[in-house]
């Protein structure tokens, strides 16, 4: 077993297909072939299942795989903290992102990054929380930056700038004169006072959808949905042009006099992280991002 025969071993199991992988490692799709079937032979045991044409691990080959990226990674790890050692200036951000907050991050952080490590290059990949997990668990991306705490007990998490979900009524709804006053704290409203109305939610895929469907399962009914979206700069610019009631992250509500605020009950905050896998070692590149990003957010409280 080799550093290259792992590598090759990886990039097939993800790819699921000989000829993809021999294109990705550039090499032609015989000779890895070739490699593949000799090494199943020197094993003793298939590493891969040919079912219509894709490549499925066999139980022992899920193993041998698994194993084959955790070295590759120890590897990848070591390398980082070799060039950390040799102050290297130039190097890759791995990194991954929410599509809304994430973004709106990166593109106020980027700049001042680059301005002291002109010489780095990003990787960048934006997503939901959940496909951001299984990137970085899959060693795709080094940390990502996401809100809630995951349980996944493969990750880490170092969690900052709390940020409260609230209900958000448009200033013309009838119950809309119960929310205090502005810089006071939020009263609370019985979401099922609003059973009879039309929601803009978050989209299903989203961590505060989750949340609101917990709350409107606690109050008994569910809600009649006339809009989803992925974009809470959306969700919230219905609720201001009096679309309907929504539920949202306060960052999100830029203009609280054209929303009528209440927390939810019991209260739920939203808490921005930044998430990697254990044993990752950051260097003072990632460091120097993930300072600049967490002043961002918690800029936003």
């Amino acid at each position: 077993m080799n550093l290259k025969q792992l590598s090759y071993i990886a990039v097939i199991a993800d790819a699921q297909n000989i000829s993809r992988a021999a294109e990705q490692l550039y090499i032609s799709r015989p000779a890895l072939n070739h490699y593949l079937v000799s090494l199943e032979k020197e094993l003793g045991f298939p590493l891969f299942k040919r079912v219509q044409k894709r490549m499925i691990p066999t139980e022992a080959g899920a193993v041998y795989i698994q194993s084959a990226k955790e070295i590759l990674e120890i590897k990848r790890q070591a390398y980082k903290a070799i060039d950390e050692i040799n102050n290297c200036e130039t190097g890759c951000l791995n990194i991954g992102i929410t599509r809304v907050m994430g973004a709106d991050m990166f593109h106020r952080v980027f700049p001042r990054f680059h301005k002291k490590y002109p010489n780095y290059t990003v990787h960048l990949l934006e997503g939901n929380v959940n496909e951001l997990e299984e990137s970085c668990l899959a060693g795709e991306i080094d940390f990502a930056f996401m809100g809630q705490s995951s349980i996944q007990s493969q990750l880490e998490h170092i969690v900052f700038s709390p940020c409260e979900i609230l209900l958000a009524l448009p200033v013309s709804h009838p119950f809309a004169k119960m929310a205090a006053p502005e810089n006071l704290p939020y009263h609370t409203l019985d979401l099922e006072l609003l059973k009879n109305d039309s929601f803009v939610l978050m989209s299903k895929a989203t961590r505060i959808r989750t949340i609101a469907d917990y709350h409107f399962m606690k109050a008994g009914f569910f809600p009649k949905i006339i809009l989803e979206t992925s974009l809470s700069s959306m969700a919230y610019e219905m609720v201001c042009q009096e679309v309907g009631p929504s539920i949202l992250m306060e960052s999100a509500i830029k203009d609280k006099s054209k929303a009528a605020c209440f927390s939810l009950n019991p209260r739920e905050q939203w808490k921005q992280s930044i998430a990697y896998r254990k044993g990752t070692i950051f260097t003072k590149a990632e460091k120097y991002f993930t300072e600049l990003a967490k002043e961002y957010f918690e800029g936003l409280v």
